[in-house]
């Protein structure tokens, strides 16, 4: 089992990272910070390489509830930028149903994608950070969806959960190498040599009951909301069925950040 770290965030830990600890900064934007936070540091316990979290978030991102909490126990992208790290996370966010432009901290968030080529070795999206990193790096073009993509999916043997209004057309892949992924869903997993980054459609993150609390807040506003896919048994009970493929893929992920710090120093 890996030691994690957490330097920043609601989940802050006192556990001092070692030496060898890859040192990890996270631009947390899901809505419910503290469970993002745990369900990382769950992934990256179940494997081998310690590591450091550092949470932070766009200085021009306006926060709805708990601000003032959540700004206390965060790092600003201006707190952090001087620094270097091994990698870089960017998770998901509720904003794949607007325009780019229309997110409040879309300028800084291009910043934050340049400032990565220079001060990381490389880089994991996940779910809509995928979908706009991909664009904004030329490795793709995605494409809205009405419809919401929800539930347990697998592509080319990687079994994920999905709950996401965009998808990647596998036409539409400018570059990298599709390491998963079927014409129905899209393009799941996208390793892009060029930019040193993983594009990651799902949340393999997602924790057992995740799923199930995002379908009953759905359900509460609008009745019709159809159920997870491959998710729920016959007594609608939550499946796990992904949990050792996190801890592959991000143990891979983690390996190319060995890698590449064993090779440049």
């Amino acid at each position: 089992m890996a030691t994690v770290s957490i330097l920043t965030g609601l989940t802050q830990n006192t556990i001092v990272p070692n030496a060898d600890a890859l040192r990890l900064l996270v631009l947390n934007l899901m809505p419910n910070r503290a469970v993002t936070e745990r369900q990382l540091a769950a992934v990256f316990a179940q494997g081998q390489q310690d590591v450091a979290l550092t949470f932070c978030l766009p200085n021009t991102h306006h926060i709805n509830k708990h601000a003032a909490q959540i700004r206390q126990a965060y790092a600003t992208f201006d707190q952090v930028e001087a620094q270097y790290f091994d990698g870089l996370i960017i998770t998901g966010a509720p904003l794949d149903q607007l325009e780019f432009s229309q997110i409040d901290f879309w300028p800084e968030f291009r910043r934050i994608l340049t400032w990565r080529k220079a001060h990381t070795k490389g880089a994991l999206f996940i779910c809509w950070g995928a979908y706009a990193a991909g664009e904004l790096d030329g490795v793709f073009h995605g494409k809205q969806l009405s419809e919401k993509i929800s539930g347990i999916y697998t592509t080319d043997g990687l079994t994920m959960p999905h709950s996401r209004y965009f998808t990647i057309p596998l036409d539409a892949v400018l570059r990298g190498n599709v390491l998963a992924g079927s014409q129905a869903l899209g393009a799941t997993l996208i390793e892009d040599a060029r930019s040193n980054s993983w594009y990651l459609a799902g949340h393999l993150e997602y924790q057992t009951g995740t799923l199930r609390a995002e379908y009953y807040r759905d359900l509460h506003k609008d009745p019709q909301t159809p159920l997870p896919a491959h998710y729920f048994d016959r007594d609608l009970q939550p499946q796990n069925t992904w949990h050792d493929q996190a801890t592959q893929v991000y143990t891979s992920w983690l390996h190319t950040l060995n890698a590449r710090r064993q090779a440049h120093g």
